[in-house]
C-alpha cells in the first residue's frame, strides 16, 4: 500500500534546492536537525533529507501542513508509532548482520530459514504496529492520519493476517522436515520441464504399524518400479531438483518480505520526520518561542512576516533574539545595508530558513507569516579564503554564481551576502547593478546584504521599481539594536564607530 502521510497522490517532486549543500551550510541548519533528531542518527537523516527536499507545489505544501498539525496535536501517538517501527527495523538490521556472517547465505536451504526469520520479525512488527495503529486511530481526528489508518487496517485486516500465519505455518513446517511436493515432466534432451511446487506439508506422526504397512505395500505392488539413488548421478540430479523447489519457495518468500518491508520503510522515514518535528516544537514552545503555520499564497513574489526570529541563534543561545517584521507588494529586490555585525546576516538566514520550512509544510519562527511558492532557493554568501584555490575569490564568487543563475528559473529567490565584496566599490557596484537587474528582468526575487553603498545609493536615488530598502537599527546612543528596519541606504560605519569609541570622541 501506498504511504502518502507527506505528499499527495499526484504530487511530483520538484528541485526547489538544486546545491542542497550550499544551503544547508549557508542557512546553517545543523541546530535544528539535531534538536529534531535528539541524537537519533536515522530521524536526522530523514529529516535533513526531507527539510531539504521542500515542495513547489502548493497543494502539497498544504497537504503537508494538516498532516504536521495532525501530528502535533497527537505527539505520544506518533512517538509510539516510531518506536514501534524503529524496534522492528532494528531487528531486522541484526537478522541480516547474522546472514552476511553466514558462509553458506547462498544455500537454498540457508535461504529458507532465513526467510522464515524475516517473515517471524515482519509477522511480530505488523502485530505490533497495528495494535498502536487501532489505538492511534480512536484518537486521531478525521484528517490524514485518520485515513492512512483505515487504509492501513483494511488492507491487513485479519484475513491477511490469517494468511500470513499459514505462509509462516508452512516455512516453518520445511524447517522441521515437512514436505515440499514438486512435479514436473522429461523435456527435451530428458531433461526435466515444467517442474511446479505443488504442496507444502508436514510428516505425519508415525503410527505403531507403519513399517508392517509399508512392507504388505511393497509386496502386493508388484508391479512398481523403486528407482535406486545409489547412483551418484542421480543422486545429484534429485539435489538440483530439491534445490530448485526450495530456491522456488525461497523467492516467493523473499518477494513477499520485501513488500511488507517496503512498507515498513517508507513508513518509517516518514513518521521520523513527523517525530521531528513533534521534537522541534516540544524544544521550542517549552521556551515559550512563538511559532505558527504560514498562510500559503497563492500570488507570486509575496513575502511578509510579523516577529520573524533566527530560530538557528534561538536554538544556540536559548535566548529570544532580536525579531524582525517586514511586509511586502510585489517586491522583487530587498536591499539590506548598514553597520557590520548589525543582524544583516541573521536576518537573511532567519527569512531562508523560515521560507525553507514553509515549504516543508512546516511551523515558521514567528507569530504570523504568508509567503508564495518558490520554485528555487539558492544561496550565495562569501566563502572564506580557500589557499588551494587557482583562481581569485572574484572569480570563484563569480563562477558560483553562474552556476546558480544557469540553474534558477523565473520565481525563484536567492540570497545574496556580501557578494561583489572582494572588489573594488566600483567595480562591485557595476556588477551588482548588472546582475540585479537582470534577476529581477527574469521574475527572481532578491534578498541582498551588502556594503556596496555606491550601488545601494543609486538604487535609491533612481528609485528601482519593486525594490524596498532595509537598514540596521541604532539607538540613540548610535548603539546597534540588532534589528533590521526600512530606511535610506546607510554607509558601513562600524570601522569609524569603534575609532570614536577608542579615542573618545563624539560619544
Amino acid at each position: 500500500m501506498k504511504v502518502n502521510l507527506l505528499n499527495c497522490e499526484d504530487y511530483v517532486n520538484s528541485d526547489v534546492l538544486p546545491f542542497k549543500n550550499d544551503v544547508f551550510e549557508d542557512f546553517d541548519l545543523q541546530p535544528i536537525l539535531e534538536t529534531m533528531s535528539k541524537n537519533d542518527k536515522y530521524v536526522y537523516q530523514a529529516c535533513r533529507n526531507i527539510m531539504l527536499s521542500p515542495s513547489g507545489d502548493r497543494k502539497n505544501i498544504l497537504h503537508r501542513q494538516a498532516a504536521i498539525q495532525e501530528a502535533l496535536a497527537n505527539k505520544k501517538h506518533i512517538f509510539q508509532l516510531y518506536i514501534t517501527i524503529s524496534e522492528t527495523f532494528t531487528d531486522i538490521i541484526n537478522q541480516r548482520d547474522r546472514m552476511k556472517k553466514e558462509s553458506n547465505s547462498t544455500l537454498p536451504a540457508v535461504r529458507v530459514v532465513n526467510s522464515i526469520d524475516t517473515l517471524n520479525i515482519l509477522f511480530t512488527g505488523l502485530e505490533n504496529l497495528k495494535k498502536v495503529i487501532i489505538d492511534a486511530n480512536n484518537q486521531f481526528e478525521d484528517g490524514i492520519f485518520r485515513d492512512f489508518f483505515m487504509h492501513f487496517l483494511k488492507e491487513y485486516d485479519d484475513d491477511f493476517i490469517a494468511m500470513m500465519t499459514q505462509k509462516r505455518d508452512e516455512l516453518r513446517e520445511i524447517q522441521m522436515g515437512g514436505e515440499v511436493k514438486i512435479s514436473g515432466r522429461i523435456g527435451r534432451g530428458m531433461k526435466c520441464d515444467r517442474l511446479l511446487v505443488n504442496s507444502i506439508t508436514k510428516v505425519a506422526a508415525k503410527r505403531k504399524f507403519e513399517r508392517w504397512d509399508s512392507l504388505f505395500g511393497t509386496k502386493l505392488k508388484k508391479n512398481e518400479v523403486r528407482i535406486s539413488y545409489d547412483n551418484i548421478h542421480l543422486n545429484q540430479d534429485c539435489l538440483d531438483l530439491q534445490n530448485t523447489a526450495l530456491l522456488h519457495v525461497a523467492s516467493c518468500f523473499e518477494d513477499f518480505n520485501k513488500e511488507i518491508s517496503k512498507l515498513f520503510d517508507t513508513l518509517r522515514a516518514q513518521i521520523a520526520f513527523f517525530y521531528g518535528c513533534c521534537n522541534l516544537h516540544t524544544h521550542m514552545t517549552g521556551m515559550a518561542f512563538r511559532l505558527c503555520f504560514p498562510e500559503i499564497e497563492e500570488r507570486y513574489h509575496a513575502i511578509e512576516a510579523d516577529c520573524l526570529y533566527d530560530l538557528v541563534l534561538a536554538i544556540r543561545t536559548l535566548k529570544r533574539p532580536m525579531d524582525n517584521s517586514f511586509k511586502s507588494n510585489d517586491t522583487l529586490l530587498y536591499l539590506i545595508t548598514g553597520v557590520n555585525r548589525g543582524g544583516k546576516t541573521s536576518f537573511l538566514r532567519s527569512i531562508g530558513t523560515a521560507q525553507i520550512m514553509a515549504q516543508c509544510g512546516m511551523f515558521v519562527p514567528c507569530k504570523t507569516m504568508k509567503t508564495s511558492v518558490f520554485r528555487g532557493i539558492f544561496t550565495h554568501f562569501v566563502r572564506n579564503e580557500d589557499e588551494t584555490l587557482n583562481s581569485g575569490r572574484l572569480e570563484e564568487e563569480l563562477s558560483r554564481l553562474n552556476r546558480i543563475i544557469d540553474t534558477m528559473n523565473p520565481g525563484s529567490m536567492i540570497f545574496l551576502n556580501e557578494s561583489f565584496a572582494t572588489t573594488s566599490e566600483k567595480e562591485g557596484a557595476a556588477m551588482a547593478e548588472d546582475i540585479i537587474r537582470a534577476l529581477n528582468d527574469n521574475q527572481v526575487t532578491v534578498f541582498f546584504v551588502t556594503h556596496i553603498y555606491a550601488f545601494a545609493k543609486k538604487a535609491f536615488a533612481e528609485k528601482y521599481p519593486r525594490t524596498k530598502f532595509f537598514e540596521t537599527e541604532q539607538n540613540e546612543r548610535n548603539e546597534r539594536t540588532f534589528r533590521i528596519i526600512e530606511g535610506e541606504p546607510t554607509q558601513t560605519g562600524y570601522a569609524m564607530e569603534l575609532y570614536r569609541k577608542t579615542i573618545g570622541i563624539g560619544g
